[in-house]
């Protein structure tokens, strides 16, 4: 087991069970259960495909971690945090870009007509940076990560932000890479009873 200081990221995406239960026909009988069956294996298909473009948006940058249902956690250890955090920043907000650029590749290929082919467009992406300690283990082979900044990032997906897309960076990845002058972004400070309070900077991409 290794303690390191890093950089800890969550892309969720935003949507995704609303997405997956929207089934217009599911009491329609006899086609109801086909059609609801199709649609959710349709909608696993798209969210796995959005899932890898995630990644490839955020690589070689970040090292994905693990796949947590609808979201990707991804780490990165850098020589020089303050430039990482710079090129952090901007890949992320490249992110969005490439979220919802692939989406329309989807809609414009795809004849299916199910509800969760007709509804991509409500997916959304939600972005969450933060830099701190954390744990490297190995479990039957896996490489884990652990501590308390990994539950703080995760948590933060909880957050009070009125909003299904934003970039959430914390003031420690901000004061790594002095984003709060080039971003237009306002913070707050999010409560939570274990881990106290976490001064939060949020970016509202443009609307795609």
């Amino acid at each position: 087991m290794q303690e390191v200081q890093g950089f800890i990221v969550l892309l969720d995406i935003s949507g995704y069970t609303r997405y997956i239960r929207s089934h217009n026909l599911r009491h329609v009988p006899g086609i109801g259960k086909r059609f609801r069956e199709m649609s959710e294996a349709h909608g696993e298909k798209v969210v796995s495909d959005l899932l890898e473009t995630l990644i490839n948006a955020t690589s070689p940058l970040l090292r994905p971690e693990k796949l947590e249902g609808d979201a990707v956690l991804l780490t990165a250890i850098a020589e020089d945090d303050q430039a990482f955090a710079v090129k952090l920043i901007d890949c992320l907000q490249g992110v969005f870009e490439a979220f919802h650029k692939r989406i329309e590749e989807l809609m414009f290929v795809q004849t299916c007509m199910c509800d969760c082919c007709s509804h991509m467009r409500a997916l959304k992406i939600k972005a969450i940076a933060h830099h701190g300690p954390y744990l490297l283990k190995t479990v039957a082979g896996f490489r884990e990560i652990a501590g308390q900044e990994v539950i703080r990032a995760h948590r933060l997906l909880k957050n009070e932000v009125d909003s299904n897309e934003y970039l959430m960076l914390t003031d420690a990845v901000v004061s790594l890479a002095g984003a709060s002058d080039t971003l237009r972004m306002t913070s707050h400070e999010e409560s939570d009873p274990d881990l106290g309070l976490t001064t939060v900077w949020v970016h509202f991409p443009d609307d795609h």
